[in-house]
């Protein structure tokens, strides 16, 4: 799975790069996902696979996805 981290998601992987690949046995689900990552669910405000934005509660991912995270946006 090709996973996209956007805002500031990346501090949470210690020198991980914004895009990166990782294994999956079996389909995961986000919560799962987060876990995996470090990243804390209330932090994650939309959820991108393979360029469909998707409800957070109903995301499941399987190998062959691309998924984008995003944090709140914030600016002026």
């Amino acid at each position: 799975m090709k996973v996209i981290l956007g805002g500031f998601f990346p501090k949470y992987l210690e020198g991980a790069p914004r895009q990166f690949e990782l294994s999956l046995a079996a389909p995961i689900r986000l919560a799962e996902l987060l876990e995996r990552l470090g990243i804390p669910p209330a932090e994650v405000h939309m959820v991108v696979v393979n360029g469909e934005l998707v409800e957070a509660d109903a995301a499941v991912f399987k190998h062959d996805d691309e998924v984008r995270l995003y944090p709140p946006a914030d600016g002026g």
